[in-house]
């Protein structure tokens, strides 16, 4: 299941927030789900991390500010606050807080304090750029390269983004064995043909994953560029790589699984892979 953070009235756009501890409230609409997890460490840290973020300040009886969308980089906690870093990308243009209320299901009376009115950080179900896109606030992010999908992601779809060659053939069994081993289907881009173009059928296949695993091994330009869509479209990514040098400068500080190509390597790696996607799969 697919989720966004909403942080609301600790933003001015510098790069950092701080936001009190009390005023976490995890999961909107309550809930067990991350029933006394920790936003700045462990599984929730990392999820956190992964997903798209609406900042906005708060909307007032004078003045509704301009939302932005972005990731959160850091979570830090300094006695009653966390310490956020967060990046804004350049790509995705500011949208008026009120619409991307209504687009997400934020509340916002007239009068009174709603979710828009209130500071606070919580993480929502449901998917972020789904609801933009359908709610038309996107159009002036619409990519020029591939048509949006006009569909939420599938619960237990894996993809695969690797080099298309033979010697990856092994690997892609291990990636497909451990998705079969947690009751997932895998899928790699060669392998379906939907559209006219293979970057439509890349980008629709991502974009209906819930994890996308990206092979780094030998730097392969292709798989970086897709690793950036699924970042960008909020998905689980899980780097593998049979070098850690392979890893782009700008991903290092994920986690990501070595592996050797061989027999046992590829044992190996199918029982990392399938610990990995249990987690993500089934949380």
């Amino acid at each position: 299941m697919p989720y966004f953070n909403a942080i609301i009235g600790f933003f001015d756009g510098s790069g950092t927030s701080e936001v009190s501890t009390s005023r976490f409230y995890s999961l909107k609409g309550g809930g067990d789900k991350f029933k006394g997890q920790s936003p700045d460490a462990g599984t929730l840290k990392s999820r956190i991390m992964s997903i798209p973020t609406i900042f906005t300040d708060e909307i007032s009886a004078n003045k509704v500010p301009m939302a932005r969308i972005g990731w959160i980089t850091n979570i830090v906690q300094s006695g009653r606050s966390y310490k956020i870093t967060y990046h804004l990308p350049s790509g995705i243009l500011p949208i008026p807080a009120d619409k991307i209320a209504d687009a997400v299901g934020l509340t916002n009376p007239d009068r009174g304090i709603g979710d828009m009115q209130h500071s606070h950080w919580s993480i929502i179900e449901g998917d972020l750029f789904l609801k933009l896109l359908s709610a038309g606030l996107m159009e002036s992010t619409k990519p020029s390269v591939f048509h949006p999908v006009l569909e939420g992601n599938r619960v237990n779809l894996v993809s695969a983004m690797m080099p298309f060659s033979g010697e990856f053939s092994g690997v892609y069994n291990a990636i497909k064995e451990a998705s079969e081993e947690v009751g997932a289907d895998c899928q790699r881009a060669d392998n379906i043909w939907e559209h006219s173009t293979v970057i439509q059928d890349i980008y629709s296949l991502i974009h209906k994953s819930s994890v996308v695993v990206c092979d780094f091994s030998g730097k392969n330009p292709n798989v970086f560029y897709e690793a950036g869509i699924a970042h960008t479209l909020g998905r689980d990514v899980v780097p593998i790589v049979q070098h850690a040098s392979d890893i782009p400068f700008d991903l290092q500080h994920h986690r990501y699984i070595k592996y050797l190509n061989n027999a046992e390597g590829l044992i190996k790696l199918k029982a990392d892979l399938t610990s990995r996607l249990q987690t993500l799969l089934h949380r």
